[in-house]
């Protein structure tokens, strides 16, 4: 039997391989934006997994952008 996965686990690995492209340096913050945005994942959700990078990528200044444009968005 195959497993479907859900809309919300798949908006969870959309929007973090989108932060991790970020974060790398091979897209820009508006395309990470966008990304979320159109995911549809919901606030609390984004929130978990946000918090989850922090732990790692707190110091690091694109992590420091995104968190900041995220938080003037709503999403945070």
């Amino acid at each position: 039997m195959v497993r479907v996965k859900s809309p919300e686990e798949i908006a969870k690995r959309i929007v973090m391989g989108s932060i991790f492209c970020y974060l790398r340096g091979e897209k820009n913050l508006n395309w990470v934006v966008g990304m979320i945005r159109s995911s549809g994942i919901r606030k609390n959700v984004f929130q978990n997994l946000f918090s989850a990078i922090r732990e790692s990528y707190a110091e690091k200044p694109r992590f420091q952008e995104l968190e900041k444009k995220s938080k003037e968005l709503g999403y945070l």
